[in-house]
């Protein structure tokens, strides 16, 4: 029966203050809706739940779901997925906001990359048409979801088209600014200039600021034109400018009129020295109290949802730079910051409630018909996805270059592969092996029950310029591999781990959404739509189609 074909009660209301989440299963924002199954889906949102948050976030690809451009066409799996979790959320309570028109997915063959897709969109009439397209196709699945409460688009989709634009020298960046629209920007408003886009250190880069929120927020609009529900992530950070005095700190549009449909950020190194300092509870609150503050004009504009609650800031590259909450601090932080929250938003979220790898792999859960793989001798493709592997079978798949979520300068030489798998009985023991592009082939090793695993000697430039060819390989006993993770980076925030486990701050996070809930109204939401739920599947049982 297709997700949507009964309709849900309508009676689904926006929780009063959202306690949130970024939902992305086992998988990472770059694949989450590639992989979610139903059984994992529901047993990760009861999860959510039990922790205390009422609200999911969830992240739909542009150009994954909108599979093609001109002509305009969209992907049905990804319209299944997304219209899975909308019904599974439905059916467990959670409210959903959806971000759209994210630009970074891990793709067969990419193309162009996640900035220079922007630059197409802001120079291109027939991709700004498609861009739109996508957003009525997003609204219209919305609608048949009480749940769904809305969306955004974040600042960060077309944000960095300009950065890149900006970066580039002579001819190249002649062409980008009258390419950009900024020339005729700058002649529009009777402003002199060289026929460039300016330097960030030149006291013009102001005239290049101002032109990039003015074209961001024309886009905006017109993608809410087609989308009502639509909210923005703005940009909280402000900008450097050069003058004679010294440097003078640009804000960036704040979308004020689009109360309450604002959204925001908030990690404990914004307004820190980031010297590599760990910062206590007290000094942590006074930089949230004064991002709250200076966001919502003191509490004049108290409707923003900080979907990016970070008060663990696990990015990589700036571990030894951004300031941190010290560890013993953060039960501390938590107290304070709650108040804050409360007091000037609407909402908070966290980016991970749980850890997740940084998987490089397309449809590592192999659903679809295992698209994007190729089998061969004893190898068969589950309906509900998985893989049966037999003795003898192989898989393989392509993934063309540039592989842009790969950091070509990383210093790892080696890629970490996890395997999960169910085992046949009584047939030996599970012998898989694998190679990356036509290296020697790797042993992978028991790392307990049901998971296989091995390190795999890869060279990061050598993926990143001519891209993944990898194979899976099986010499043993038949199985079923259920998942596969290709990674060298983990995102730990602490919450659960990575297999969904409590981790060190669980209850501590559980204690903080406590703090938010209004219990009566919840309790009695959250009862009366199971019951109605378990009466129309009741009814559906009997009658059928």
């Amino acid at each position: 029966m297709p997700l949507n074909r009964w309709a849900f009660w309508k009676g689904f209301e926006r929780p009063e203050f959202l306690i949130a989440a970024h939902y992305f299963s086992d998988g990472w924002p770059l694949d989450s809706l590639q992989v979610m199954r139903r059984s994992a889906v529901r047993r990760e949102l009861a999860l959510l739940r039990k922790d205390g948050f009422n609200t999911i976030i969830v992240v739909v690809p542009w150009r994954s779901f909108q599979s093609s451009q001109t002509p305009i066409s969209y992907d049905a799996f990804y319209e299944a997925q997304l219209r899975l979790v909308l019904y599974e959320s439905q059916r467990a309570g959670l409210a959903v906001l959806l971000r759209v028109a994210y630009t970074h997915q891990v793709m067969l063959e990419p193309g162009l990359n996640g900035f220079r897709w922007a630059q197409a969109l802001l120079t291109d009439p027939a991709t700004e048409h498609a861009w739109l397209d996508y957003f009525s196709r997003i609204a219209g699945i919305a609608q048949d979801y009480a749940c769904c409460i809305g969306g955004f688009i974040s600042w960060e989709e077309l944000w960095h088209a300009f950065r890149v634009w900006q970066e580039q020298v002579g001819d190249a960046n002649a062409a980008a600014a009258r390419a950009s629209g900024y020339l005729n920007y700058l002649e529009e408003l009777g402003i002199e200039h060289q026929n460039c886009i300016p330097p960030k250190k030149s006291p013009e880069h102001a005239h290049y600021l101002a032109f990039a929120n003015a074209r961001m927020t024309a886009m905006f609009e017109l993608a809410r034109s087609h989308w009502p529900q639509l909210g923005v992530e703005y940009r909280v950070d402000k900008d450097p400018v050069p003058t004679a005095d010294g440097v003078d700190w640009r804000d960036n549009n704040a979308f004020l009129d689009w109360e309450p449909h604002r959204f925001s950020y908030w990690a404990p190194f914004m307004g820190a020295e980031n010297v590599g300092e760990q910062l206590d509870a007290r000094q942590a609150e006074v930089l949230l109290r004064h991002m709250l503050e200076s966001t919502s004009q003191d509490g004049a504009f108290p409707g923003q949802v900080v979907e990016q609650f970070n008060f663990i800031d696990n990015t990589q590259k700036y571990l030894d730079s951004h300031a941190h909450i010290a560890e013993d601090q953060i039960d501390d932080f938590l107290q304070l910051a709650g108040p804050l929250l409360k007091q000037y938003s609407g909402g908070y979220g966290l980016w991970a409630s749980r850890d997740y790898r940084m998987n490089l792999l397309y449809n590592t859960a192999f659903l679809a018909g295992g698209r994007g793989w190729a089998k061969a001798n004893n190898a068969r493709f589950r309906v509900s996805g998985g893989l049966r592997l037999r003795s003898q079978g192989r898989v393989t798949q392509r993934i063309e270059p540039r592989v842009t979520w790969v950091q070509r300068n990383h210093s790892t030489k080696e890629l970490m592969l996890e395997i999960e798998f169910l085992a046949w009985r009584g047939l030996g023991p599970a012998e898989l092996r694998v190679r990356l592009n036509e290296n020697a082939w790797v042993s992978c090793q028991i790392l307990g029950k049901g998971r296989l695993g091995a390190r795999v000697p890869a060279d990061l430039k050598d993926i990143f310029d001519n891209g993944i060819h990898c194979e899976i390989d099986n010499q043993g006993r038949s199985l079923t591999i259920t998942r596969v993770f290709l990674y060298y980076e983990t995102y730990a925030a602490g919450v659960r781990d990575v297999d969904a486990q409590p981790d060190r701050y669980l209850d501590t996070i559980r204690s903080f959404n406590e703090a938010f809930e209004e219990p009566s109204s919840v309790s009695l939401h959250s009862r009366l739509n199971a019951y109605l739920l378990k009466l129309r599947n009741r009814i559906y049982n009997i009658f059928g189609h």
